[in-house]
């Protein structure tokens, strides 16, 4: 049995990409059928042919960012992304995302921006500076109005710091980062994937300009951690990014149905419900992110 799948589409591609994107499982084929008859959309279906879709997630246009730095985690990233603009822009963060943002933003003009985008705040260029994550760090998945919220911050000129600390543990995250020149610094680390690493602090900052910071100073004059960084590198070699997923896929599965859990994105986090999970609400209505990591692993 072949499975099919369908998009309605009449001049544009950008639907049909996203479902593609949407495939969470290995394809080895993948055949479009073009019925448009006219020939107007034969050039952006051929490079929609060329591309990759087996890969669980992709991050492509990180070549354009050409300065990498080590960091302690992706909090230290996040430290200096706040030194920088916190002085003349009021930091903003997507209600639910990491606390951290809020407590290292105390000193300076901090803002949450709800789903309905009705602060104020933002509105004028030059005054606001996003940090996000992705995938979104309480729905495990990637923010549904992620898209919005960079075209906000391109027709606002507000810079953004992509947080990626859940990328070695997610799925079905495809981010093209030449669509979105607003952001201007990526950081990741090793502490979500491997159990213990969290206590070595191995992160990774990536900006498409130079920055003159401490993060690049300590990196220039070799004060890394490099008992951490060997570590991360030993990782990195011996362990793909798909692997938790890959090893922990259906475990993280069954526990979910045995505990009334809906799936997400990252491995580590089902979604629960008000009567049972109340507690575990970070500020977004309705939405119980609850952490499963305890029920997974290889060793009791």
């Amino acid at each position: 049995m072949i499975p099919v799948i369908g998009v309605p589409i009449v001049n544009g591609v950008d639907f049909l990409e996203k479902m593609i994107e949407s495939i969470d499982y290995p394809v080895n084929n993948l055949f479009i059928i073009n019925n448009n008859g006219r020939g107007e959309i034969d050039k952006d279906l051929d490079e929609i042919s060329k591309k990759s879709y087996t890969d669980l997630k992709t991050l492509d246009g990180l070549e354009h960012f050409k300065y990498a730095d080590y960091t302690q985690g992706t909090s230290q990233t996040f430290d200096n992304f706040v030194l920088k603009h916190g002085k003349e822009k009021t930091i903003f963060a997507m209600r639910g995302d990491f606390q951290y943002h809020a407590c290292i933003s105390k000193f300076s003009d901090f803002d949450y921006i709800d789903g309905d985008f009705k602060t104020s705040k933002f509105f004028g260029l030059g005054l606001a500076a996003v940090i996000v994550s992705a995938p979104f760090s309480d729905y495990g998945c990637m923010h549904p109005e992620f898209e919005k919220l960079m075209e906000m911050c391109d027709f606002y000129k507000a810079p953004v710091c992509l947080d990626l600390a859940y990328w070695g543990i997610s799925k079905n995250i495809h981010i093209d980062l030449n669509k979105y020149p607003m952001i201007t610094e990526v950081t990741c680390s090793l502490s979500k994937p491997f159990y213990s690493l969290e206590n070595h602090r191995v992160g990774v900052r990536f900006t498409r300009e130079y920055t003159d910071d401490g993060i690049s100073m300590i990196n220039e004059v070799n004060m890394q951690n490099n008992y951490s960084m060997s570590l991360g590198a030993y990782f990195m070699k011996n362990f793909s990014p798909d692997w938790n997923w890959d090893t922990f896929g259906q475990q993280y599965e069954d526990v979910c149905n045995d505990q009334g859990l809906v799936y997400t994105d990252t491995v580590i986090f089902g979604l629960g419900d008000e009567a049972r999970h109340k507690s575990f609400n970070r500020g977004v209505f309705n939405n119980y992110r609850v952490c499963v990591s305890e029920f997974l692993g290889d060793i009791n």
